[in-house]
């Protein structure tokens, strides 16, 4: 197996110095002069942190937005809005592969990530500064407007089993005030437990009851159960029906107003110095490319003469 001489590698590179600081310098200068080929683009940055959303399971409010900010409908509302199939180029109808193109320019250009403080970045790059701030702002407004949708959808599912409740407890309602109307007026009843103690008295007393007295007690002996029961119904139907009138008016709230989902804590800038392309970068990576390239060239075609 044959050995190779680190000392003989150092040599051969350093007898070569010059040719590969050529190779170097032309790749730098031919990189930073292409670069001027890039077009200049700016960003647009905002951040925006989730509110009137609530924990799903295991998802965070922040995941729930970001969600949201990811969506289809979300990209292709800009991508009509906005035009940017035509902005970057992109024949969805004729070339292959237009789609697929489009969601890498876009991932590209856009980018949507969470923060370690729970909120949600966004930044925009386009050529235009006034229209990557345009971007930034209307894909924070349709997000929240479809986020506003779809929680009008749910909400108004649930707002129609709430007033299908509310009617059947609205009918149980009058169904009891009716039956225990009856009753007290068959009777002539008004407070009957009142009534029961106060005529309990009278006859404890030894005192004669009139008519009117011996009805009331016959119907509290007859019917004094049933008329509690009937209170009892009340009461808890009652209990019932307010719960459920307090969700249906909460979730007629949310179907009714044009609530926002987010609030900014740093709104969609407006950058007047570009973020790309970055010229010193693309000069290191093409001058260490260079050098790169360069010495495998140089060892390889050097091999066998120097190096056993």
């Amino acid at each position: 197996m044959e050995n190779i001489n680190s000392l003989s590698i150092v040599k051969t590179i350093f007898k070569n110095w010059k040719m590969i600081f050529l190779v170097m310098l032309s790749a730098a200068v031919i990189s930073y002069g292409a670069s001027f080929l890039i077009k200049d683009k700016f960003k647009s940055s905002a951040v925006v942190y989730p509110v009137n959303l609530f924990q799903n399971s295991e998802e965070s409010p922040s995941e729930q937005l970001l969600q949201y900010f990811l969506s289809e409908d979300v990209k292709y509302k800009l991508a009509k809005d906005f035009k940017l199939f035509d902005r970057y180029g992109i024949d969805t109808v004729t070339s292959k592969g237009g789609k697929a193109l489009f969601n890498y320019m876009f991932m590209e250009n856009i980018t949507i990530s969470p923060t370690i403080y729970e909120s949600i970045e966004i930044n925009v790059k386009d050529v235009d500064p006034a229209f990557a701030q345009k971007l930034n702002v209307a894909l924070v407004n349709n997000t929240n407007n479809l986020i506003r949708e779809t929680k009008k959808a749910i909400v108004g599912q649930y707002l129609v089993n709430t007033k299908k409740v509310i009617a059947v407890q609205s009918k149980e309602l009058d169904s009891i005030s009716q039956s225990i109307l009856k009753i007290k007026t068959e009777y002539d009843l008004i407070d009957a437990d009142y009534q029961a103690k106060y005529l309990s008295k009278q006859i404890s007393a030894g005192s004669p009851l009139n008519e009117n007295g011996s009805k009331q007690v016959r119907g509290i002996k007859e019917r004094g159960s049933e008329l509690r029961i009937l209170k009892g119904r009340m009461e808890s139907t009652l209990n019932s029906y307010s719960q459920i009138k307090l969700k249906n008016d909460a979730y007629l709230l949310d179907v009714s107003g044009d609530m926002d989902y987010y609030v900014y804590v740093s709104k969609p800038n407006f950058q007047d110095k570009k973020c790309s392309p970055v010229r010193w970068i693309i000069v290191m990576i093409s001058s260490l490319s260079a050098l790169f390239m360069s010495l495998v060239f140089i060892l390889y075609k050097n091999r066998s003469k120097d190096f056993i």
